[in-house]
């Protein structure tokens, strides 16, 4: 045996043996858990142990629903959170501008996590507020929703946008008084030009590194990610170039993560075409689900809904990217294909259409496990739906403390009380995995437990209570459930002998702290394939 941990306050999330005191653990896998006895007199002369003094252990966390090569390269850009000091739109503007003095003049320039209702000062930025930051970059301000953005003058201009320049088929460019474009573009007019155009705004920015360079920097966000005690993600949107970066990063031997990627439906018929199916790639990274994107988020009002959002007035229904005979024929060509599908579906009237599409092709039981991502603003009678058919939701505990307040004044006091109805999720038996949506939400595993007991917004108010987690249910979710997205459950999720050594030591027991404190936990060993990649110490 190479590892004991003993003294400890084992959580397995096994339900018949959910609490041990020691494991041990060789050639990367649980060898033995139990009592203290029982697995120390395995241990021999050579046998590292390691003494836990009562702090807990949880499985390794799983992030279902992460934009992990996004998140990375962002991460080197401007970051206008609140959280980052960019309280007023002010502040976005120098956060830009600070962006633009170490950036090369023509080089493209992103800033992220912006939204005006984050703002002291709800400012609604526009192309000539972002010009004052540089006329010499391109910049493009993601919303936080990573469903729109802004751009300046001169990034209109690299994208041909111009006064006649139509609307795109699923997206909006939005105009000033007098008929231009002024910087604020939704849906498929920023995510054409950011990730589907050859070349894209992203590929263009990733190219901006060598090789070393993306490998170091999917290493940084992996890092990133186990200092929070995850231990794997599935990253909805790779291009052929980032999963040969993930690959090159994992050869590298500097990726111990756990990567699950995804790729977007426009980009996967080559993937048809050479035979590679769901699962293909090694242990670290591996080909996961077709992701389609059905509609936009809620925040930024771009989520399709039959009944107009209340606020603010004109805001509409939303927006969809397929009518129903698209989507059906996109669901039906991959599911016959044999591949798991992931579908971004958010407003009740996108996931109608969704459900209506799946009922027509999917086998009973759903054996490809396809998922509903997000699935925010499913009806009574929807719910009912995904259950028969067996359909997965991953979803976000994290946006409540973070976008809360948004839904609430979209969707008003009573609409938003049939939002993200978690409870009623596991009532009626669906299979539910909990994720962040990084880089929409902070990827901090502990921020969406606090938000899945509590259910409070950024200014305390309740947000459908009635639909809260406990603890237990909370962890199983980022843990044992989320395992079963990527046909893993009997490899990793739980504390199991023969299972994966995927695991994170925490100074406090999250089942037994105050909700509200469970972010303040801190992560003191992350453990992937028995190998320590984090240490507080």
């Amino acid at each position: 045996m190479e590892i004991l941990f003993k003294d400890g306050n084992v959580l397995t999330m096994e339900p018949a043996s959910p609490k041990a005191e020691a494991l041990g653990v060789q050639f990367g896998k649980i060898f033995k858990i139990g009592k203290n006895e029982e697995v120390e007199r395995l241990a021999g002369p050579e046998t590292s142990v390691i003494d836990l003094q009562g702090q807990t252990v949880l499985p390794g966390f799983i992030d279902t629903h992460s934009h992990f090569c996004l998140y990375a390269l962002l991460t080197d850009q401007a970051d206008c959170r609140p959280a980052a000091g960019c309280r007023r739109g002010e502040d976005v503007v120098e956060a830009l501008r600070a962006q633009a003095q170490k950036t090369k003049p023509g080089k493209w320039i992103m800033g992220w996590g912006y939204a005006p209702y984050l703002l002291d000062d709800q400012k609604d930025l526009t192309r000539e507020d972002l010009d004052r930051a540089s006329r010499k970059h391109p910049i493009c301000l993601v919303h936080v929703s990573v469903h729109g953005c802004v751009v300046n003058s001169l990034a209109l201009k690299e994208l041909g946008f111009t006064r006649k320049t139509p609307n795109p088929p699923g997206g909006v460019i939005h105009r000033d008084a007098k008929g231009n474009p002024d910087g604020i573009l939704s849906e498929s007019a920023f995510m054409g030009p950011l990730f589907f155009a050859t070349p894209s705004i992203y590929s263009k920015m990733m190219a901006e590194y060598d090789r070393g360079g993306r490998i170091e920097m999917m290493a940084r966000c992996a890092a990133r990610f186990q200092r929070l005690g995850i231990v794997g993600a599935h990253d909805p949107f790779v291009d052929a170039a980032t999963l040969r970066t993930y690959q090159d990063a994992e050869a590298a031997g500097k990726f111990p993560f756990r990567l699950y990627a995804f790729i977007l439906n426009q980009w996967a018929d080559p993937l048809l075409a050479a035979g590679i199916k769901r699962g293909f790639g090694t242990e670290w990274v591996k080909v996961g689900a077709i992701k389609i994107f059905l509609d936009g988020g809620m925040s930024s009002r771009t989520a399709a809904v039959s009944k107009a959002y209340e606020f603010p007035p004109g805001a509409g229904r939303g927006i969809l990217n397929y009518d129903q005979k698209g989507i059906n024929r996109e669901i039906e060509k991959f599911d016959r294909a044999g591949y798991q599908i992931s579908v971004h579906a958010q407003g009740d009237r996108a996931l109608e259409m969704l459900l209506k599409a799946f009922e027509r092709t999917v086998d009973k039981g759903n054996p490809l496990r396809h998922q509903i991502v997000h699935a925010g603003n499913l009806t009574a009678g929807q719910i009912d739906r995904v259950a028969e058919l067996g359909l997965y939701i991953s979803s976000q505990a994290n946006f409540f403390s973070l976008l809360g307040d948004g839904f609430m004044e979209a969707f008003g006091p009573v609409r938003s009380r049939e939002l993200y109805r978690f409870r009623t999720l596991l009532q009626k038996g669906i299979r539910l995995g909990f994720s962040s949506d990084c880089p929409v939400a902070e990827p901090n595993p502990l921020i969406g437990l606090r938000d899945a007991i509590c259910r409070k917004t950024a200014k305390g108010k309740d947000f459908a209570p009635t639909e809260c987690l406990t603890a237990e249910q909370a962890v199983s979710l980022y843990t044992r459930e989320a395992a079963f997205f990527s046909f893993e459950e009997g490899e990793r999720g739980t504390l199991k002998e023969g299972k994966a050594a995927d695991l994170v030591i925490l100074d406090k027991d999250p089942l037994q702290t105050p909700p509200e404190a469970i972010p303040d936990i801190k992560v003191i060993k992350t453990v992937v394939g028995g190998r320590a990649v984090y240490d507080v110490r």
